[in-house]
């Protein structure tokens, strides 16, 4: 049985990867030729991580997580016996305290987009994001700032 699905950029879904090929795709992440990984708990919604793009010597990335009924999440909830998450639609987006609101960078996600300095994360935050959501079937990092916002 599929318990994970890996997705970079649009290629087709990899089916259960293993953490080293999760990590293999992130350390490709440039905002160019890979801009979105796509890591989904079946049945628990899905961690995407955009960018990659090199702004002031660093990488930078933007993570949400989405939680959507309308998806496929009712039937793999039905088959592997999962209560839902959520009673609705939901979606977080990572957000780095350190950083400020006002200051905003240019990143990929789907195209060249500018979004603010605040939910623009480094490798190393983006990382204890990812790991943690893999090595706790499909739970957001607790101890990582989380905010909802709307689609």
């Amino acid at each position: 049985m599929t318990k994970w699905l890996l997705k970079i950029n649009r290629d087709p879904y990899i089916e259960n990867p293993d953490w080293e090929l999760v990590q293999k795709y992130l350390k490709q992440m440039d905002g160019k030729s890979i801009s979105m990984v796509l890591l989904r708990r079946k049945a628990n919604g899905e961690i995407v991580v955009h960018g990659g793009n090199l702004v002031d010597g660093q990488n930078i990335y933007y993570m949400n997580y989405w939680y959507e009924l309308t998806d496929q999440l009712f039937e793999e909830e039905d088959e592997e016996g999962i209560e839902g998450l959520y009673p609705s639609d939901t979606y977080f987006e990572l957000v780095d305290q350190t950083r400020s609101e006002e200051k905003e960078y240019c990143i990929t996600i789907s195209q060249l987009s500018i979004m603010p300095e605040k939910v623009c994360v480094s490798w190393g935050y983006m990382l204890k994001a990812i790991k943690y959501f893999y090595d706790h079937d499909g739970k957001l990092n607790p101890d990582q700032k989380w905010r909802e916002f709307e689609m």
